[in-house]
C-alpha cells in the first residue's frame, strides 16, 4: 500500500504561492535599490549644481541665468520630493508583500506538519498491519505443524 496525501495539491499550489510572493519581493526590494540610486544621483547633482551657482553668484551673473538656476533647483526639489514618496510606497508594498509571504510560509508549514503526522500514522499502521500479518502466518505454521504431528 502506498501513502496519499489528499491534500498534496493544496501543499503544492501553497508552495508555488510561496514562491511566486518570494519572486515578487525581491523584485520590489531591488526597486526600492533602485529608486534609492536615483534619489541619491538626483541630491549629488542638485549639491553640484548648488555649489555652481554659489560660485557663480561670487563670480557675478546675469540676472537671467540666474533665475534658469533657480528654475532648476526648485523643479529637481519637486522631482527628489516625488522620487522619495513613491520610494516610500514601494517600501510599503515590500512590508505589504513579506507579510503575505511570512502568511503564506506559516500555512504551508502547517500543510507539511499535517502531512508528517498523517505520513507517521500512516507508517504506524503499516508496521501494525504487518505485524498482525506476520503473527498470523506463524500461528497458521504452528497449526500446520501440530497437525503434522498428529
Amino acid at each position: 500500500m502506498r501513502f496519499f496525501f489528499r491534500i498534496q495539491l493544496l501543499l503544492n499550489w501553497k508552495r508555488n504561492l510561496e514562491e511566486s510572493s518570494q519572486i515578487r519581493l525581491a523584485e520590489k526590494i531591488s526597486l526600492v535599490k533602485a529608486q534609492e540610486e536615483k534619489i541619491q544621483q538626483l541630491r549629488e547633482q542638485r549639491l553640484g549644481i548648488d555649489r555652481e551657482l554659489t560660485e557663480k553668484i561670487v563670480n557675478g551673473m546675469k540676472a537671467d541665468e540666474y533665475f534658469l538656476y533657480q528654475q532648476f533647483v526648485e523643479e529637481s526639489y519637486i522631482d527628489l520630493l516625488q522620487k522619495e514618496s513613491e520610494k516610500r510606497q514601494t517600501e510599503g508594498e515590500v512590508e505589504k508583500e513579506r507579510e503575505q509571504l511570512i502568511a503564506l510560509m506559516k500555512e504551508r508549514k502547517v500543510l507539511e506538519r499535517l502531512k508528517e503526522k498523517r505520513y507517521k500514522t500512516f507508517i504506524h499502521q503499516m508496521e501494525k498491519l504487518d505485524q498482525k500479518n506476520m503473527d498470523e502466518l506463524i500461528i497458521s505454521r504452528r497449526s500446520s505443524v501440530g497437525k503434522e504431528t498428529l
